[in-house]
């Protein structure tokens, strides 16, 4: 690693971007921020101290020479790439999905390699798991993420760069108010002003706090490995009434349910140990406990 410690972080006006700048810049990173449109207001809620320093820069990332052209301006050590569009957005525009969720990526490493970025640290997802009968992700962000997986076990295998990918599962926390997984924050904002809300579906799952997940990425960044490594975050498999069990016991009136709806997730093949061979034991926080400082920080930072 440089002495300068300068990280471009992608896609980093979003829910992992704001809780992923808020611990490199405690972590003495100097960070580039780019996104389609630049905007600090989620950083802002969930760090308001991290925003300072931070420089922005607008970039399409499905757009290769923009992308070149920002890394060779802003020189860094490592990347975080995070820029993606989530399940609705993928299934409201399968193309605009596509660019951004598989050209954009190959954009990325292709910047890596040619600015002499030995490292990339990139969100998956754990849509790109197999499930159910087909054996196979469940919806089309899966099946783009996956094939970023497996760009980037390529681009290893015939330029030499390492990657990590990560697959998070559903990531709750102050910020995460949309998308099919952000449920969960939902029913938590809501205990946290008496609101009445239902989580839409039922499912067994991995519930990971913001902060764990972030706490991940920016641990890797001083990591060294070769190889293009593909990690869950988590295999602690929970369910949906236990979240609303967590929630009950900060908030015991809250009124908060479930929806009867079954939502398909993998329950088995979790794997950790990729990513705990790199950076040593995850982080994990209790469900009660997430909810617990998700709904404190609700209650400080208001509606």
């Amino acid at each position: 690693m440089t002495a300068s410690r300068r990280v471009l972080v992608t896609g980093a006006s979003g829910f992992l971007g704001a809780w992923i700048i808020g611990r490199l810049r405690a972590g003495g990173w100097q960070v580039d921020a780019c996104d389609l449109r630049p905007d600090p207001t989620l950083l802002r809620r969930v760090e308001p101290a991290a925003a300072e320093g931070v420089a922005w820069h607008p970039c399409d990332v499905a757009d290769g020479a923009a992308v070149d052209a920002l890394v060779r301006e802003t020189r860094p050590d490592r990347i975080v790439h995070l820029a993606a569009l989530l399940i609705p957005g993928c299934r409201a525009d399968p193309v605009a999905g596509a660019r951004v969720n598989v050209i954009g990526h190959v954009n990325v490493l292709l910047a890596a390699i040619a600015h002499g970025i030995d490292r990339v640290v990139y969100t998956s997802s754990m849509a790109a798991k197999p499930r159910g009968p087909a054996n196979a992700p469940a919806n089309l962000y899966g099946v783009l993420k996956r094939t970023g997986e497996e760009v980037s076990r390529i681009f290893h295998l015939e330029h030499g760069l390492s990657s990590v990918g990560l697959r998070p599962n559903i990531v709750y926390g102050v910020g995460r108010e949309a998308g099919e997984t952000a449920a969960i924050t939902l029913a938590m904002r809501a205990a946290a002003f008496g609101e009445a809300y239902e989580i839409p579906w039922r499912t067994a799952t991995c519930f990971q706090l913001a902060a764990d997940v972030a706490d991940v990425y920016v641990r890797l960044l001083d990591a060294h490995w070769d190889g293009a490594v593909v990690g869950d975050v988590s295999d602690v498999i929970e369910t949906s009434d236990a979240v609303v069990d967590a929630i009950r016991t900060v908030v015991p009136d809250a009124r908060v349910s479930v929806a009867p709806e079954e939502r398909i997730a993998p329950t088995t093949g979790f794997d950790v140990a990729a990513l705990e061979t790199l950076i040593g034991p995850l982080t994990r926080t209790e469900l009660a406990d997430g909810a617990r400082r998700t709904i404190e920080h609700y209650r400080r930072i208001g509606a």
